[in-house]
C-alpha cells in the first residue's frame, strides 16, 4: 500500500497548469508561454514550459491550488475544442483510450521530483487534458497522468473553466498535498511543459455515413494585438500557507506588414 500511496503522490503532484511563481525567499521559477503558431488572426495553441528549483539546493515548495486568469482577448470557450465529453470512470479503467479523441484538449509532460532518504529520485510522466463532465454550471476539465518507468501508474484530476462577470476565463484548480514517505517532504514538480490547443490533435466526424478526420480549431488570436501585449495572472496557493498573484506577459506578435 506504501508503493501505490507514494506513486499517487508523484503523479498527483504534477497536475497544474501554468505556475510562474517563487513561492519562499529559497524557491526559484522560470516560465515561458508562447502562442503557435505566433501570428496575428491565427487559430493557436498555448504552450507553457516551467522549471522549479531552490537556491538552497532543496525541492521547492509543492503548489496545492491555482487560478489562472486568462487575457480578456483569448477565449477557449469559443473554440472547437472538446466537442466530446470524457467520464472519468472509463478514463482510469482503459486510459486514454477509454475517451474519445474529440474530448482531447491538449498534452504535455512533466518531471516529479521525490526524497527518499539523502537521495532525489525523478519520475517522468505524461499529461493529457481533456473535457470532463460539467461542474455545475461551469464547464469541467479532466487532467489524466500517466507514469511508466521506473513505475506504471495513473490518475485523474478534475477542474473547472470558469466565465467571470467580465467575461475573462479562468482555470482554478486546487491539490492536496501529496506525502512520499513518513517524516520525508511532499512531492514537488521541477520541471512542467503543457500545450492546449489544436497542435497535433485530430478529431472525427461522420459525414455521409464515413468518419472523416478533422483538425479542430483553437483559440483565436486577435488581428490587433492589445497593447502591451497578452497579459496572463496567476493566483497561487502553497502548501507552506504563502500565496502569490503572479502576472505574465505574452508580446505582441510580429505584425503581418513587418513579416512581409
Amino acid at each position: 500500500m506504501q508503493g501505490r500511496s507514494v506513486r499517487a503522490g508523484l503523479l498527483l503532484s504534477i497536475l497544474f497548469v501554468c505556475l510562474p511563481a517563487v513561492a519562499r525567499a529559497a524557491d526559484e521559477a522560470t516560465i515561458k508561454i508562447e502562442f503557435l503558431p505566433n501570428r496575428p488572426g491565427a487559430e493557436i495553441s498555448i504552450r507553457t514550459t516551467v522549471n522549479f528549483a531552490n537556491s538552497n539546493g532543496g525541492l521547492p515548495s509543492p503548489v496545492i491550488g491555482f487560478d489562472l486568469h486568462m487575457p480578456e482577448q483569448l477565449e477557449l470557450i469559443s473554440s472547437d475544442l472538446g466537442l466530446a465529453i470524457c467520464q472519468p470512470g472509463p478514463l482510469l479503467e482503459k486510459g486514454i483510450v477509454g475517451c474519445s479523441p474529440n474530448a482531447r484538449l491538449g498534452s504535455g509532460s512533466a518531471t516529479v521530483a521525490v526524497p527518499f532518504g539523502p537521495e532525489i529520485v525523478s519520475e517522468t510522466a505524461s499529461i493529457e487534458a481533456l473535457m470532463g463532465p460539467p461542474v455545475g454550471e461551469q464547464v469541467g476539465v479532466l487532467l489524466f497522468a500517466e507514469s511508466r518507468t521506473p513505475v506504471f501508474a495513473q490518475l485523474v484530476y478534475p477542474g473547472e473553466l470558469l466565465i467571470g462577470d467580465t467575461r475573462r476565463e479562468s482555470l482554478n484548480t486546487n491539490f492536496p498535498p501529496t506525502p512520499t514517505l513518513p517524516g520525508a517532504p511532499d512531492a514537488a514538480v521541477t520541471h512542467l511543459v503543457l500545450t492546449v490547443g489544436p497542435e497535433h490533435l485530430t478529431y472525427y466526424r461522420r459525414v455521409h455515413g464515413r468518419q472523416v478526420s478533422f483538425h479542430p480549431t483553437g483559440v483565436s488570436l486577435p488581428v490587433h494585438c492589445p497593447r502591451g501585449g497578452f497579459r496572463f495572472i496567476t493566483d497561487m496557493r502553497f502548501e507552506d500557507g504563502t500565496g502569490l498573484q503572479i502576472p505574465y506577459t505574452v508580446p505582441c506578435p510580429p505584425s503581418r506588414r513587418g513579416r512581409a
